[in-house]
C-alpha cells in the first residue's frame, strides 16, 4: 500500500514546462517582474541607508564592487602551487641537512 501511494504522489506532480508561445511569454514576464521587485528592494534599502548613516556602517549593503575576484578553482590551484613550492624547499633542506 505504501509503495502504491508513493508512486501516485510522484506521478501526480507535473513539471512546469511552457508549451505555447503565450506560456513562454507569461514565464518571461513573471521573471521580469521578480527582477523588478528585487531591484526595487535594493534601491529602497540603499535609500534608507543614505538617509540613516548610522545604519549604513562602512559601506552600503548593495554597493557596487570593482574588485577583481578569483574563481574558487583558480584560488585552489594557486594554493596547491604554493604548497608544492614550500614542500619542495622543505625536502631540499632535509636532504642537505640545513636547518
Amino acid at each position: 500500500m505504501k509503495r502504491y501511494l508513493t508512486n501516485m504522489v510522484i506521478s501526480a506532480v507535473k513539471p512546469k514546462v511552457s508549451k505555447t508561445s503565450l506560456d513562454k511569454a507569461k514565464s518571461k514576464l513573471n521573471i521580469a517582474i521578480q527582477k523588478g521587485k528585487g531591484t526595487a528592494a535594493k534601491l529602497k534599502q540603499t535609500l534608507f541607508e543614505s538617509k540613516n548613516p548610522k545604519f549604513k556602517g562602512k559601506e552600503f549593503t548593495f554597493s557596487s564592487s570593482n574588485k577583481k575576484t578569483i574563481k574558487e578553482s583558480d584560488r585552489k590551484k594557486q594554493i596547491m602551487k604554493d604548497n608544492t613550492k614550500v614542500i619542495g624547499r622543505m625536502f631540499k633542506k632535509a636532504l642537505t641537512g640545513d636547518k
